[in-house]
C-alpha cells in the first residue's frame, strides 16, 4: 500500500490542545468525568470540519485534573477489528482475496475444513459476525481452562491457531452461515490469519507496514511489544488494582492494538476524508445486516448506528484494564476518540442497568458537535 493510496493527509490542518468547544459538548465531557473512578486517565479527541481538539484528564479525588496525554498509549481492544478489516479490504482491492469467497479458498491445504457448513462460510460473513462459527470457550476448552488458572483477567492469552484449526476441522457451527449475527472475536482473528497467509507476513508486521507506517501512526503498536514504558498508561482491573496488558496470540487481530489519541484521530480522519474508490471509502460500506443492538447495522468491521436524525459509524473496545470508543459522522465530518484505563467490569464504568457509560456518552458527545 503506497502512501498516496491512503489519501495522506491534508487533515493535519489544525491541532489544538484546547477546551474551547461548545458549552454543550464541554458540559457532557464534564458530566462523564464525574462518573469515572479515581485514577482514571481519560484521553479525548474531537474532530470538527476544520479543527481538531484534544483534552486529557487524570481523576484525583473525584476531580478531573487536566493533563496533556494525546500521545499516551492505551489498549483499544476490539477497535483493532477495524484495522484487520482494512487489511482484508486491501487484499480484496488488489484482487488477492474476495469477500464472497469461502474461507477454504484461503486456508492452506494442511488446514482443510471437513464440515460442509464450515466450507460455506465466506470472508464477508466473518467480517460482519454472521459466519455461524463458534466464538468459544466451550469449543476450545483447554486454552480457556489454562487462562482461568494462570491469567484469569485475560481469557484469550493461550488461544492459538492450532486450537481453532482443530475446531474448524471437526466441529459444527453455532448457526447456519449468514443467518444470525453473533459478535465473534475468533472470526476476525481467522481473517487476520488468512490475510497474513496471503501476504506471507505476520499480522503484527502487516498492520505496521500497511497501516501504521503509511498513515504516520507513530505511537501505535500491534501488541504491547515496543510500546515505550514512559507513554504506556497503567490500566486497572474491575477491583481498581493495577493490571497488565492483553496480548493474545491467535486473537491479536481482534483486540491487541495499543494506540493513542493522536493516532486514532488520524485513523478516523482517513475515513472521513476518503475519496470515492479508495480503501477507506470502501471501509465505510454498510450492509443490511442488523446487529444485536437496536438501530445498529454491520459494515466492513465498523458498526453503523442509523436513526432518523443521525448516521454514526463506530466501534468500541474493552480489555481487562481499558475501555475505548471511536466514532465518526461522515455527513457532518465530525469524529470522537475516548480512551480510558479501567476494566469495563469496574462498577463505575457502567450505569445502573449495566450498560457501558463510555458508549452512551460517546454517542451523546458526538451528537453535540
Amino acid at each position: 500500500m503506497k502512501k498516496n493510496a491512503l489519501l495522506l493527509l491534508p487533515f493535519l490542518l489544525t491541532l489544538h490542545l484546547l477546551q474551547a468547544q461548545s458549552a454543550a459538548t464541554q458540559a457532557l465531557i464534564d458530566e462523564y468525568i464525574r462518573t469515572l473512578p479515581d485514577k482514571t486517565e481519560l484521553a479525548i479527541g474531537i474532530i470538527l470540519p476544520d479543527t481538531i481538539y484534544k483534552q486529557g484528564y487524570q481523576l484525583v479525588d473525584g476531580e478531573g485534573v487536566p493533563i496533556d496525554n494525546s500521545r499516551h498509549v492505551f489498549e483499544i481492544g476490539s477497535i483493532t477489528k477495524t484495522f484487520t478489516g482494512a487489511l482484508l479490504l486491501d487484499q480484496v482491492r488488489k484482487g488477492n482475496m474476495h469477500l464472497d469467497s469461502p474461507i477454504t479458498t484461503y486456508l492452506p491445504a494442511r488446514d482443510k475444513v471437513h464440515s460442509d457448513k464450515s466450507r460455506q462460510v465466506t470472508l464477508k460473513q466473518l467480517l460482519t459476525h454472521t459466519s455461524g462459527l463458534s466464538n468459544g470457550p466451550a469449543s476450545f476448552l483447554l486454552p480457556y481452562l489454562r487462562a482461568r488458572l494462570f491469567s484469569p483477567d485475560n481469557p484469550n492469552k493461550y488461544m492459538k491457531w492450532k486450537h481453532y484449526r482443530k475446531y474448524l476441522r471437526n466441529e459444527k457451527l453455532d448457526a447456519p452461515p449468514g443467518e444470525k449475527w453473533a459478535y465473534n472475536n475468533c472470526g476476525i482473528s481467522l481473517i487476520g490469519y488468512m490475510v497474513a497467509q496471503q501476504a506471507q507476513t505476520p499480522w503484527e508486521e502487516l498492520v505496521r507496514q500497511r497501516l501504521f507506517a503509511p498513515l504516520g501512526m507513530n505511537n501505535s503498536y500491534p501488541t504491547g511489544q515496543g510500546a515505550p514504558s514512559g507513554l504506556l498508561v497503567q490500566g486497572y482491573d474491575k477491583k481498581g488494582k493495577p493490571a497488565g496488558l492483553w496480548d493474545m496470540d491467535f486473537i491479536n487481530p481482534a483486540g491487541s492494538i495499543k494506540s493513542c489519541t493522536d493516532d486514532l484521530l488520524i485513523w478516523i480522519s482517513a475515513h472521513l476524508q476518503a475519496e470515492e474508490g479508495s480503501l477507506f471509502y470502501d471501509m465505510k460500506q454498510r450492509y443490511g445486516l442488523s446487529t444485536g443492538w437496536a438501530n445498529n447495522y454491520m459494515g466492513n468491521a465498523w458498526i453503523h448506528r442509523i436513526t432518523d436524525s443521525e448516521q454514526i459509524i463506530w466501534h468500541d473496545g474493552a480489555t481487562g484494564a481499558f475501555r475505548a470508543f471511536v466514532a465518526f459522522d461522515d455527513e457532518h465530518k465530525t469524529g470522537l476518540v475516548l480512551l480510558t484505563n479501567f476494566s469495563p467490569h469496574h462498577p463505575k464504568m457502567n450505569d445502573v442497568d449495566g450498560k457501558s457509560r463510555i458508549r452512551a456518552y460517546g454517542f451523546r458527545i458526538l451528537e453535540s458537535l
